[in-house]
């Protein structure tokens, strides 16, 4: 397990102001599936199933006779909520040895918490991820192959694709999809694609972006997938990494998903997928705790998140692979 050793790395001058950290700046699971904090690690949510709800059932009523009547059917999606935690050690030595003068510009307790708290993003945004790419969406296992037609030039099908899904969604849910994710690949390759570019050229900017995307398709929001993950064995020297991007299917080719998320969870509200928390006694959805362990001189900071990530709606939701490439 590498540790930093601070009393190697003491330096002098102005260096003491400037370090360097590789990270992802941006997640966007939270945004893909939304949130429910429950107070059980096991409970269901509630279904109605859609059958009942779209019968036309309705009838004339004669005088002296009775309505026509009906009912609905319930069932229940279970949520089993999985703790996942991380730790990071911090040394009475280092954090002495973090105040001298020609020291770098550590501070070993708050780096600690950081970089646990990054361990549990990133394993989140890797788990919904996950849910996306391998669920049956809109009754295509493992989604639709788009056959790299979304990559810029001629024979591009990205808008007629995109507004196709939207009307498989709508016309089995009766909800119009609002969010579309974009593998930050895809992205570029849109950028330069003069059929989208067609479509916004007199627009204010006039340069494709998230937003002006969202616009065309009358969506509430475009997300880019862009974190990255290295799935390398950890070396001593710290010079393993293998960088793959967490929003996609096959490496180096793009992917989409469109789909339906309710601005706020509630009752009779549809989403294709949900989180399911569970908070902790403190009423915080994530747990941050410190122990001593004397033998080692040693404080131990940890993070935690109790979340169950599930597939609540696989017809309010359209996946796509291989988009820039096949």
């Amino acid at each position: 397990m590498g540790q930093p050793d601070v009393r190697s790395l003491l330096v002098s001058g102005p260096l003491a102001n400037v370090s360097l950290c590789y990270r992802n700046r941006a997640y966007i699971a939270d945004r893909v599936f939304p949130i429910i904090d429950s107070p059980s690690p096991e409970a269901r949510i509630g279904r109605y199933l859609k059958s009942d709800w779209f019968r036309d059932e309705a009838a004339i009523r004669a005088p002296g006779t009775r309505s026509a009547r009906g009912g609905y059917k319930i069932d229940t999606v279970a949520i089993k909520a999985t703790e996942y935690a991380f730790a990071k050690e911090v040394t009475e030595e280092d954090r002495q040895l973090a105040t001298l003068p020609n020291t770098p510009p550590l501070q070993p307790e708050q780096d600690a918490i950081e970089f646990c708290t990054m361990k549990i993003d990133l394993k989140k945004e890797r788990r919904v991820a996950e849910v996306v790419f391998t669920s049956t969406w809109s009754d295509l296992p493992g989604g639709e192959d788009a056959q790299g037609r979304w990559a810029a030039g001629a024979g591009n099908t990205f808008i007629r694709d995109v507004e196709t899904a939207i009307d498989r969604i709508e016309s089995n849910t009766g909800f119009r999809p609002n969010a579309l994710m974009l593998s930050s690949n895809t992205l570029k390759e849109l950028k330069m694609e003069t059929t989208v570019l067609e479509r916004i050229k007199y627009t204010q900017r006039g340069i494709i972006s998230a937003e002006l995307i969202a616009a065309l398709f009358d969506l509430d929001e475009v997300l880019i997938g862009g974190a990255i993950y290295s799935g390398a064995q950890e070396k001593k020297d710290g010079s393993d990494f293998t960088a793959a991007r967490i929003w996609e299917k096959n490496a180096g080719k793009g992917a989409a998903f469109l789909f339906y998320r309710p601005g706020v969870p509630g009752l009779k509200t549809p989403s294709a997928g949900y989180q399911v928390r569970v908070l902790y006694p403190s009423g915080l959805a994530r747990s941050t705790r410190v122990w001593n362990e004397p033998a080692e001189n040693q404080d131990v900071y940890e993070v935690k998140e109790n979340v169950c990530i599930i597939q609540t709606g696989p017809d309010l939701g359209y996946l796509w692979y291989n988009t820039i490439a096949s």
